[in-house]
């Protein structure tokens, strides 16, 4: 056994037990509208929020397509009814098996779901699995989210509690990325997407 070996040996050992979670104040945002709180709290840091009818995903993705002349797009896998909206994009290309990282990075956008809406920050959640391209939410330089109105909830605490915290990691994303490093001015798209749509039915 390699000292590598014997470490990590040793920290098995001493996670027999999982840490409780937290208890959470379920009181904080009992009599708030989670939908306009998100929307709030989401369009604040920049993101772009667009509620609208099942049948109106179509029509809202192909004005977001034109409005950023997206001519390559990254699709992960959905339902049927969206898959097949997805299919009908007047866009070039549009990939929904990625082989490689590579392949991600040089599309315009890519369309996810995601696991989570925080209404308190306006925080999209994205628990990691296998099958989801990390990069799909961070290379693109525009990232269009489809999600449900039931995935709101109030708090981060709130995800854990649903969750039970049974995942290795998870992403969470406020608004579009930025950063203003360079001479104190503000940039946004450096670490992740320029602009961040979220498309909620």
């Amino acid at each position: 056994m390699n000292s590598r070996e014997q470490i990590l040996k040793l920290l098995k050992q001493h996670q027999t037990n999982k840490t409780p979670l937290p208890k959470i104040d379920t009181t904080a945002l009992l009599n708030v509208n989670l939908v306009e709180k998100f929307k709030f709290e989401f369009e604040r840091v920049g993101g772009i929020f667009i509620k609208t009818a099942f049948n109106r995903i179509f029509d809202e993705i192909s004005k977001i397509i034109t409005t950023e002349n997206l001519r390559k797009i990254y699709a992960e896998n959905f339902d049927n009814e969206i898959n097949a909206i997805i299919k009908n994009l007047q866009v070039d290309e549009i990939i929904t098996q990625p082989h490689s990282y590579r392949q991600i990075s040089i599309v315009d956008a890519s369309i996810t779901s995601c696991d989570f809406l925080i209404a308190e920050t306006g925080t999209i959640v994205f628990i990691h699995r296998d099958e989801k391209f990390k990069s799909a939410v961070l290379l693109p330089r525009v990232h269009i989210i489809i999600a449900k109105e039931k995935q709101i909830v109030g708090t981060l605490e709130e995800v854990f509690s649903i969750s039970g915290g049974n995942f290795d990691s998870i992403f969470l994303i406020t608004g579009p990325s930025r950063t203003a490093d360079i001479e104190k001015v503000i940039v946004q798209g450096v670490h992740g997407p320029q602009k961040v749509y979220l498309i909620i039915v």
